[in-house]
């Protein structure tokens, strides 16, 4: 079996975000830490998380069973060759821009006739938007919306809402599973090559 270090799997991920998300800015940084290592995967706007993930998670050399607080080996077949990935876990984080969560924000409100004040605040950090506040109104706790209700449908909008389609990729369509080591809770243990 062969090993893929956490940095050349960064380097497959990078390969696979660019062919599946043309046009999309990524940040792929790696991690190597005393009990393992990570990749994390950073961007604005573009695709959902789960587009992202579904690309990426085959990349993942463990799983996690928080059942029994333990950490499985997952394997797969690259080019035909079997392998083991260095990076443990690929993490997926997306933030919105200003603009695209004033959208959500004017598409819910118009969706359920709602007149509530929503105040976003933007990080001077990295420019991503967030909501700091969804004021009460009476009409709207009437039907049964309260400020956290609005909160949340705007930000399940906002984790349904793609910028983009996935696109064909060779990277990731050279990449399948061959299973896990079997110990874990759900596992289906190793498969044949």
């Amino acid at each position: 079996m062969k090993y893929i270090s956490c940095v050349n799997t960064a380097k497959l991920i990078r390969a696979v975000l660019k062919e599946s998300f043309n046009g999309v800015k990524f940040s792929v940084t790696s991690s190597q830490y005393a009990g393992g290592a990570s990749i994390t995967i950073k961007y604005v706007d573009g695709p959902t998380s789960k587009q992202v993930e579904s690309v990426v998670k085959i990349f993942e050399g463990s799983y996690f069973d928080g059942m029994q607080d333990y950490k499985g080996q997952n394997y797969a077949n690259l080019n035909g060759e079997e392998v083991k990935f260095g990076a443990d876990f690929v993490f997926v984080n997306r933030s919105v821009s200003n603009i695209f969560l004033l959208g959500v924000v004017c598409d819910v409100q118009n969706q359920y006739q709602l007149d509530n004040e929503v105040t976003i605040y933007v990080s001077q950090y990295d420019q991503a938007a967030s909501i700091s506040k969804v004021g009460d109104n009476a009409d709207s706790l009437q039907r049964g919306f309260s400020p956290y209700d609005i909160q949340r449908l705007i930000y399940t909008k906002v984790s349904e809402t793609s910028l983009c389609v996935t696109g064909q990729s060779k990277t990731v369509s050279s990449v399948y599973s061959m299973g896990d080591d079997g110990y874990g809770y759900g596992c289906v243990g190793k498969l044949a090559a």
